[in-house]
């Protein structure tokens, strides 16, 4: 069986892992330093936030150089040492590939402001509709995931350029073949470098509608903003599947070697769009993303909304396809913010008890939450645009912050002041108490991926998810010999369950009263508010 199919990937946000040389920015060498860290979790695969050449306006998703590291992060033979240590223990690499856009200051989109060939087409330039007391009018009505009008008019080409993020990242021309090729050269590099796979960021925005007409809006008489307007015109659009599909089979003639390479993709959607960017009966190892469980994730949640969520995107999904699960990234709120500090176990737990994929965002082993920031203190870009007032509605810089290893200054991450500040809670929230403590978040988080891995869950391909109450979930993993539970108690009161039968906890949150190894001899069990337990019941069926 493939890697990826069960695999614990974890996403490293490199600015803010580890820093080795004191500028307050985590880089590749403080990652190579904690290895033995990633390893001791459990850890199948990492999946890297980009550490391409940059200019930083987006943190390293505006692009100047797909094929180089940007000197903040180290150097080329920085990553080969990296990539080196984490295969020396088992570890496989993922790369984010960014294809939907660049820097403003890649050399591409400088020669293509020239009109210098072949680059004149590398992006998607439009004349102005009309000039107002000469102010150039933009081609259309589109609008920018980050607020204001997708469109930047350039004074030097006399047009406007597309960017459907930051201004400062024009979107590449994939109508035009010699872009396609250029970007499959970047990913063949990587390849060959020995990466495992890519996330594929923003993978649904490839290719726009031919003729560039006006979005429509969803609320005629709502503003003109981007959660406003239908995007059938700038997204899922049949050329970009194609696209896809082209370096899917790039990767499949490279898993002839039996690496088993894999392509995840990033696509915020209906379930009815998403599943289309599953790949082919030979290309099993291309799955997007699934974000429903992540966005079911919050305090009110029910174990009736989490049945119909997990049975539902499984019903969804093609017959025979692995499914992945995602429950917080770089973009999103942490667990224990969305749904509150004491399900910070439990949400890991269901993560892991479902079946296929588990992801998981450096700091959820740890539990910890977001900081609060000032606008000063703010530096992500779609946060800042919207302003001192609403800045806190599209920062995602409080999921950000440093990674707390350690009581000490900047949390054991630097000795110099970090590029975001460490959460306060850093003193009494970090690896180094937590691996001192009997019971801890990260503890659970190590058991959940020894389970994972055991040999008695990877063969159980039977499962079962109900809502035993309005807020008791059960999920149920099986075999011919022996039965998992896992028990989530979502009510904010303990809760008494009636089950068919009882067993032994595996694992059980901090928060729950119980132990490893303590026995469940009645059918009924007590659990505490927002508590959750795994046990195994092994009595002959």
């Amino acid at each position: 069986m493939e890697w990826w199919r069960t695999a614990l990937v974890y996403q490293i946000y490199p600015r803010s892992f580890m820093d080795s040389d004191d500028d307050g920015v985590g880089d590749l060498k403080g990652i190579s330093s904690k290895v033995d860290y990633l390893k001791e979790i459990g850890v199948d695969a990492v999946w890297l936030s980009p550490i391409y050449k940059s200019p930083m306006a987006d943190f390293g998703y505006d692009i100047s150089n797909f094929t180089d590291v940007d000197p903040i992060f180290g150097n080329m033979d920085d990553l080969k040492e990296l990539l080196d240590k984490l295969k020396a223990v088992g570890i496989r690499v993922l790369m984010d590939f960014v294809p939907n856009h660049s820097s403003d200051e890649h050399l591409w989109f400088q020669k293509s402001v020239k009109k210098e060939e072949p680059y004149t087409d590398f992006y998607v330039w439009k004349d102005a509709i009309a000039f107002i007391n000469g102010e150039p009018q933009p081609p259309n009505n589109w609008q920018s995931v980050f607020s204001g009008s997708a469109w930047e008019w350039n004074e030097e080409r006399n047009q406007f350029y597309l960017h459907q993020f930051a201004i400062k990242q024009p979107d590449l021309n994939y109508r035009n073949s010699l872009v396609v090729e250029e970007m499959t050269k970047a990913i063949e590099f990587w390849l060959d470098l020995g990466v495992d796979g890519f996330r594929v960021d923003a993978a649904k925005f490839l290719v726009e509608e031919e003729t560039m007409g006006n979005e429509t809006k969803i609320d005629p008489e709502g503003p003109l903003t981007y959660s406003n307007m239908d995007h059938s015109l700038t997204t899922n659009r049949e050329e970009t599947y194609g696209i896809i599909r082209q370096w899917s089979e790039l990767v499949k003639e490279k898993n002839k070697d039996g690496k088993d390479r894999v392509l995840l993709l990033e696509v915020y959607n209906t379930a009815e769009d998403i599943i289309k960017y599953y790949g082919g009966d030979d290309a099993p190892f291309q799955m997007p993303f699934n974000f429903f469980l992540l966005e079911a994730i919050r305090p009110n949640m029910t174990a009736k909304e989490l049945e119909a969520n997990v049975q539902g995107w499984l019903n969804a999904i093609p017959k025979d396809k692995t499914t992945n699960w995602v429950v917080g990234n770089h973009d999103n709120r942490r667990i224990p913010t969305r749904a509150g500090e004491e399900m910070a176990d439990a949400v890991n737990m269901i993560l892991a008890m479902l079946p296929g994929m588990m992801v998981s965002y450096n700091g959820e082993e740890l539990g910890m939450k977001d900081t609060f920031l000032t606008y000063n203190e703010t530096v992500d870009p779609s946060g800042r645009l919207l302003g001192p007032e609403n800045y806190q509605a599209g920062s995602r810089d409080p999921e950000r912050t440093p990674m707390q290893w350690d009581d000490s200054p900047y949390a054991g991450f630097s000795n110099k002041k970090p590029w975001l500040p460490v959460n306060p809670n850093y003193w009494n929230l970090n690896v180094k108490q937590q691996n001192s403590m009997i019971n801890s978040h990260l503890k659970v988080f190590k058991d959940l991926s020894k389970l994972r891995g055991s040999e008695a869950l990877l063969n159980m391909t039977n499962f079962e998810i109900k809502a035993v109450t309005e807020f008791v979930l059960l999920i149920k993993r099986w075999s011919n010999t022996e039965r998992y539970y896992l028990l989530v108690n979502l009510d904010n009161y303990q809760v008494t369950t009636n089950l068919t039968e009882g067993g032994t906890v595996k694992i059980a949150s901090i928060n729950s009263g119980f132990n490893t190894g303590d026995k469940l001899a009645s059918s009924e069990i007590t659990l505490r508010p927002k508590t959750a337990i795994i046990f195994v019941n092994d009595s002959p069926s």
